[in-house]
């Protein structure tokens, strides 16, 4: 393939995808994801940090061209982006593809919708938009060929907002292809953000969204840019690792990739989720409580372990190193015999009986196991001196095993009910209908009428 060829063809597909090109089964999973992204970013609006990110935001002013989700504020449409990006990743709630590696709509819906305000896009090409969006994010992520540290979903995440947003525009194959060039200069994210459970681990993929539809106005006003932002001499497979075309390119448009993004159950890293599964089955097989048990042992995959494996230490961001900890996700499910939003709260986290709990939770790293997310084995040794064992090999949620119809709509309404601004029982409900038919929407703004 010569130079250049890759982003042209990545281009022109993402240009000319239309609504009427998508088969319903695809269309209905872009409107499940659609939905699971915004619900958990409203309840993510009352996560620490985001008011004061909120106020920072708005007080630089522009624009009123694109809404904050749960809140009266218009903003410009790369700010909104932003914000509402930032909220959809606040309680590492949101969808995940786990062969992939990346989080698609937390980077794709609030760019693409951010422009559909602005543009005054119909529900057909928003939904096209997002659809294009994940799909190629998603097919980067599986392209991938090494995992050194990077945060793909922002690193990968900035090319697809790029291009999802110029596709809202109507900037055609050229415009895409530019928007994806300028691309090329904001992709960056970074693990240790992750690992060291810093609250920029929710932002990088917020840049990531922001930096798109930057990417993409830049395009509209006639910027130029790389057309070879991926195989160039000093491209993205130079700079950071190789893709493998062949996965990135065969069956673009008839084999969508993103309908395989898992809906998650628990509001907290997916490698947290088999250890989570695992002490719930021990919970209720057993009618096990905290103080039942004197010790716990977890062992996990030297993947899980580089983000979660940690010694659990709330320190300043007890939200954030809650989520990205195996003792503590173990503890809390022991003690209250669940994991929910509740108990990621930083009440929660600094409770002094879960936190002396999760102290007497060892992590084994086996270097034997492989898997990013699965499997996790829990064993539980109690104070009267009896021993348990489970172990998780699936995980609720993938492609596997759905959520159902009932249980996401559950998720959502009890995301939409909480957050800074909870939405009301009767509008939540209208809301999730109007989704249900987004393609018969005349402008995305409707989407957000409050009758």
């Amino acid at each position: 393939m010569r130079e250049g060829a890759l982003g042209e063809r990545i281009a022109a597909w993402t240009a000319g995808l239309r609504y009427e090109d998508v088969r319903a089964p695809v269309v209905k999973a872009a409107k499940r994801l659609l939905l699971d992204t915004i619900a958990v970013a409203w309840a993510g609006s009352g996560a620490p940090g985001i008011n004061a990110l909120q106020r920072m935001v708005v007080r630089q002013g522009g624009a009123s061209d694109s809404c904050v989700w749960t809140t009266p504020n218009r903003l410009a449409a790369p700010q909104a982006a932003f914000l509402n990006g930032a909220m959809a990743a606040a309680l590492d709630f949101d969808s995940v593809h786990d062969e992939a590696t990346v989080h698609a709509d937390i980077v794709v819906v609030p760019a693409v919708m951010a422009i559909a305000e602005q543009a005054e896009l119909d529900g057909k090409a928003f939904l096209a938009a997002c659809i294009a969006g994940d799909e190629l994010l998603v097919r980067l992520g599986l392209a991938i060929q090494s995992h050194p540290g990077w945060f793909y979903t922002s690193v990968l995440g900035v090319f697809a907002s790029a291009a999802a947003s110029a596709k809202a525009l109507g900037l055609g194959a050229d415009g895409v292809r530019t928007a994806m060039g300028i691309a090329l200069s904001r992709a960056a994210g970074t693990q240790q953000a992750l690992v060291e459970r810093g609250a920029t681990k929710r932002l990088q993929s917020a840049f990531a969204a922001r930096d798109g539809v930057e990417a993409a106005l830049l395009a509209e006003c006639g910027v130029t840019s790389p057309a070879s932002m991926f195989d160039g001499a000093c491209g993205f497979e130079t700079l950071y690792t190789k893709l493998d075309h062949a996965t990135l390119l065969e069956g673009l448009g008839s084999d969508y990739r993103f309908t395989s993004l898992t809906l998650k159950k628990y509001p907290s890293c997916f490698c947290n989720h088999a250890a989570i599964e695992a002490t719930l089955d021990l919970v209720s097989r057993h009618r096990l409580q905290g103080s039942d048990i004197a010790s716990a042992t977890v062992k996990i995959s030297p993947f899980m372990a580089k983000l979660v494996g940690a010694p659990f230490a709330p320190g300043g961001n007890p939200q954030v190193s809650a989520q990205f900890s195996v003792q503590y996700s173990v503890a809390s499910t022991l003690m209250r015999g669940r994991f929910t939003v509740e108990d990621i709260q930083p009440e929660a986290v600094i409770d002094e009986q879960v936190g002396a709990l999760a102290k007497r939770v060892s992590v084994e790293i086996d270097s034997a196991l492989t898997g990013k997310f699965v499997p996790a084995t829990v064993t539980l040794q109690t104070r009267l001196g009896a021993r348990h064992e489970a172990v998780a090999t699936s995980l609720p949620g993938t492609p596997d095993h759905p959520l159902s119809e009932g249980e996401h709509r559950a998720k959502a309404l009890a995301c939409l009910a909480s957050g800074q601004n909870p939405m009301a029982k009767d509008r939540a409900e209208r809301f999730v209908e109007r989704i249900d038919r987004l393609e018969t929407l005349t402008s995305m703004r409707d989407l957000w009428k409050t009758d």
